[in-house]
């Protein structure tokens, strides 16, 4: 059975849906190699990126259908999307550069930063003017890097900066 077949098996035959995710995943990549000023150093993968959705797609459909939920929080949409994104690695180095080797998991780093910064409504000169938030974002690169990060230690990892960022309130 192929990936979409699995999907519109599960009740997600709204390629629409799977469609959209792709273009804003899609517009973070070239957005990211544009602001990293890399653009003719890399290029995007279509299909593993294509490959990193559909594998995000069949991972909440088990995680629903195992928990019994209809909607995913943003720690599991973020924490699953990463997880693939770091697998598929949907950057390709055509000519190296200083940090070439791992640039698939600094784009995860920043994909997960944004994600984070918009759904607590952080704005750039909050994040900017705490030193403690670089030291974070230094040590998720480090742990995309260097340690086996699975979906749900980023999920984890998530929601324990929710909290922390909450309970300061």
């Amino acid at each position: 059975m192929t990936s979409m077949e699995f999907l519109e098996k599960s009740g997600i035959s709204d390629k629409g849906r799977i469609a959209r995710r792709y273009i804003w995943v899609l517009q973070k990549l070239h957005r990211f190699i544009s602001v990293k000023k890399i653009v003719g150093s890399v290029r995007v993968d279509h299909d593993m990126l294509k490959n990193a959705i559909y594998d995000y797609f069949i991972d909440i459909v088990r995680v629903k259908e195992f928990h019994g939920i209809e909607r995913t929080n943003i720690e599991k949409v973020c924490g699953y999307m990463g997880h693939w994104l770091l697998q598929r690695k949907p950057i390709q180095v055509l000519s190296p550069f200083p940090g070439s080797s791992f640039i698939n998991e600094l784009f995860v780093t920043a994909f997960i930063v944004q994600i984070i910064l918009t759904e607590k409504k952080i704005g750039s000169e909050q994040r900017q003017a705490n030193a403690t938030f670089d030291k974070f974002q230094a040590l998720l690169n480090y742990y995309l890097k260097y340690r086996p990060a699975t979906q749900q230690s980023l999920e984890l990892m998530i929601g324990a900066f929710f909290c922390g960022y909450d309970f300061q309130k």
